[in-house]
């Protein structure tokens, strides 16, 4: 096969494993509580841990997300007692965002899954060499630009 010919068949191969997580991340999990939470949630939980505390705009940054969608994302982890909002004591125009205890639960739960679930998926990339790795993640990047919103 030429260049192109394997290119399109990376595309086309790209675009299925997107399929295939958006189809996982549909299912509702537990992570270390009782409550049932979408990946989404989980992700937007880890965003928040790994700052501590953060703000509407820095989060719908990381998340490449609107303020809004962002904004309705954390009242419902408000409503599941995961986050909580508080007015920033130096500048009371800005709102912090913090993780309950509910929510460092989860936060971490979530964190030693995701070491496990890597650790199995390198496991079968045994072939596989640092240099292709990060040649993957050259690629994705130059990708993840020119299909950015």
């Amino acid at each position: 096969m030429d260049k192109e010919e394997v290119f399109y068949e990376m595309m086309e191969t790209i675009y299925e494993y997107t399929r295939q997580m958006s189809a996982y991340e549909s299912i509702p999990r537990k992570y270390g509580t009782e409550d049932e939470i979408y990946m989404v949630e989980a992700h937007t939980i880890n965003l928040i841990g790994d700052k501590n505390q953060t703000n509407v705009s820095e989060l719908a940054e990381l998340a490449n997300k609107t303020k809004g969608a962002i904004s309705q994302m954390i009242e419902r982890l408000i409503k599941k007692g995961m986050v909580s909002k508080s007015k920033n004591p130096l500048d009371n125009r800005e709102v912090i965002i913090q993780l309950t205890d509910k929510g460092k639960t989860v936060y971490h739960f979530h964190k030693k899954l995701d070491q496990k679930e890597y650790r199995r998926l390198l496991m079968g990339l045994e072939e596989f060499t640092a240099e292709d790795f990060r040649r993957y993640i050259d690629i994705s990047k130059i990708l993840m630009k020119g299909t950015r919103l």
